[in-house]
């Protein structure tokens, strides 16, 4: 018996002394700033932590993993000792599939480690990835302990709100669950609002609190929607009422659920939970916990056969419409949601008619992979007149101040500015068809300064009083911000000279020098982003008195914001009219969106420059374009 034991301890020995080998599959990642990376293996031994990355890109596009990335447990940091599929340091080039897959080496993590964090690097956009479980966790909860006790609860369903007509500052709080310091230090809130179009707010995250709070002036009602920039992801959508303060709970846990759908489908993991105060608190809870809503599917491409005539076409959108709305009035999503996916539904279906020659390009475009170019003469030969628009606004009405609430709203305000339908003339009631398309151009004048004696007496006779007090509130704040900035701000003088000598006059006084002019717009977020981006440049690699910024905006760009804006963008402005704008884009320079890039070198010859949309080539090729 003695002898037998002997050999049973050795093995037992030689067992302990031996790696202890563990592989989780799929782990399970609490939240993340990026959807370009995904893990999915991690293997755990005594000697090593090996992590097999899947990486999602656009393909042709370089990303990059850092040699000094590590791997955070337990407040303790493990080094990257080594890679296999990718180099790090260096550009890694993504395959035609937008997909690959490298393995990267760290130091051991202890033994019992129950989680760790992916942190590429301490700057503030490298990769991170928090909370990759190591104990086999494979769902997510419902995350109503992250809630207040009082809303933890889903609210009661009823009918959808009415919209509030009126104007008011309105404040956002925000409560971010799970928020830890190194996250995403600063949201954004978008405001899809009645009278101005999309406005940009940054939500500044207080690490103490993990709370962040934007107050900003709002005119009628509003949907936003709360945007984690880093991760690319909507942690929600809510609707707003104009003087109220909404506090929202949100969870950064919906970037981990985003990675989890993509690894195990669309319905694999819920959504985070998502919940406010306010009058639309009801609507922002079970809109965030629906599935989606049924839609026309307008830019998939195939919506429209840009071969049909008009006929046939408002034909196939009226019964799609009418199939859908039945579709909806059938399904057992709540009341409040049925109605809002009907309103959302009649938004599209009303911009589908009065943008049909769009829908009927888009399909053309799809079919040949000839995006934004001409369409051949004949191919497309639908003309659409007043039969159509009344097939459709028979339908419901289109001036029912409801579809002032749908999740299509810029759609909706599109099909009612039309400059060749009136709605009225086919069955629509109300003050909207009539007065909203107006006061939509009245307070693009009134953040302009540009409002007249004619203009002030047309908002007097406004039947809704919301587009009066809204106009007049507008350019009352133009007017206090613009006061704020007097002597901070200097817009260039637009040149007077014909059309076709306008660059030239611009540039002109610069001759010998080498001349970046950027066309941009303050409503433009890759424009805001590229100019962040370039901006140390001109204290950095780029200092010099030999090269020339200069700014070309137009009049889109609110004459409030832009002048707040500009005194941080070192360089000349200018702030053209349409008319200008327009013949620098359309004919001086055939340029194709904003931002664009016209070089002008030493010796005075402008060139379009679109590949300095990438910050590096811009750097490299304006750093050599100096030297010469």
């Amino acid at each position: 018996m003695k002898n037998l034991l002997l050999p049973a301890a050795a093995l037992l020995l030689l067992a302990a002394c031996a790696p202890a080998e563990r592989v989780v599959e799929n782990p399970f990642i609490e939240a993340s700033n990026t959807m370009t990376l995904d893990i999915s293996r991690v293997e755990l031994s005594d000697t090593a932590t090996v992590v097999h990355v899947e990486a999602y890109f656009q393909p042709r596009f370089w990303i990059r993993i850092v040699s000094d990335t590590y791997l955070r447990a337990d407040g303790c940091s493990y080094a990257l000792t080594g890679a296999e599929g990718i180099v790090p340091d260096s550009l890694f080039w993504m395959p035609d599939s937008g997909r690959a897959s490298f393995v990267l080496r760290f130091e051991p993590l202890p033994r019992g480690t129950r989680s760790f964090d992916f942190i590429e690097s301490d700057c503030a956009d490298c990769f991170k990835l928090w909370g990759i479980d190591l104990t086999g966790r494979r769902s997510y909860d419902d995350g109503a302990k992250a809630l207040p006790p009082q809303l933890r609860a889903m609210p009661a369903d009823g009918a959808l709100p009415e919209p509030v007509m009126s104007t008011g500052r309105s404040t956002v709080r925000l409560h971010l669950a799970g928020w830890q310091q190194g996250m995403t230090p600063e949201y954004k809130l978008y405001v899809n609002t009645l009278l101005s179009g999309q406005e940009e707010h940054i939500l500044t995250v207080d690490p103490e609190t993990a709370t962040a709070e934007v107050t900003f002036e709002q005119y009628g009602p509003a949907t936003a929607f709360v945007v984690d920039p880093a991760a690319r992801t909507s942690l929600g959508t809510l609707w707003l009422a104009p003087g109220e303060q909404t506090e929202v709970w949100a969870d950064t846990g919906e970037s981990g659920r985003r990675l989890y759908r993509r690894r195990n489908g669309a319905d694999a993991a819920g959504p985070a939970p998502f919940r406010t105060t306010g009058t639309y608190a009801a609507l922002n809870a079970l809109h965030a916990a629906s599935p989606g809503r049924i839609s026309l599917n307008l830019y998939n491409g195939t919506f429209a056969d840009y071969a049909t005539d008009a006929d046939a076409y408002t034909e196939m959108l009226v019964d799609r419409y009418r199939t859908l709305s039945d579709s909806i009035a059938r399904s057992d999503q709540p009341q409040m949601l049925r109605e809002l996916a009907e309103l959302s539904l009649r938004q599209e279906t009303l911009h589908a008619i009065a943008d049909a020659g769009y829908f009927l390009r888009h399909n053309y475009w799809h079919l040949h992979g000839t995006w934004g170019k001409p369409v051949p003469e004949g191919a497309i030969t639908a003309q659409f007149g007043p039969q159509h628009y009344a097939a459709v606004g028979g339908l419901f009405d289109a001036g029912d101040r409801r579809l002032l609430l749908g999740n299509s709203l810029s759609e909706y305000l599109s099909a009612l500015m039309h400059p060749e339908i009136d709605w009225r003339d086919y069955g629509a009631q109300g003050p909207l068809t009539a007065e909203l398309p107006e006061a939509v151009r009245l307070a693009e004048k009134a953040r302009n300064l540009q409002l007249d004696d004619a203009d002030r007496a047309r908002l007097a006779a406004f039947t809704e009083p919301l587009f009066a007090d809204a106009c007049l509130a507008i350019e009352t704040r133009t007017q206090e911000q613009l006061a704020a900035v007097v002597g901070k701000v200097r817009i260039e003088p637009t040149p007077d000279v014909p059309m076709e000598r306008l660059f030239e006059a611009i540039v002109a006084p610069h001759r010998g020098k080498v001349v970046l002019v950027d066309f941009w717009n303050t409503w433009c977020s890759p424009c805001r982003a590229a100019i962040r981006a370039n901006e140390p440049l001109k204290e950095g690699t780029l200092k010099s008195d030999e090269l020339v910024w200069i700014y070309i905006a137009n009049e889109t760009s609110p004459l409030t914001t832009y002048s707040t804006m500009i005194p941080g963008i070192r360089g000349l402005h200018y702030r053209l009219d349409e008319t200008r704008w327009r013949y620098l884009c359309d004919e001086r320079f055939d340029i194709d969106g904003i931002p664009s890039y016209v070089v002008v070198d030493r010796r005075g010859e402008a060139a379009l420059r679109n590949d300095l949309r990438d910050h590096d080539t811009l750097a490299r090729t304006l750093k050599t374009m100096l030297a010469e």
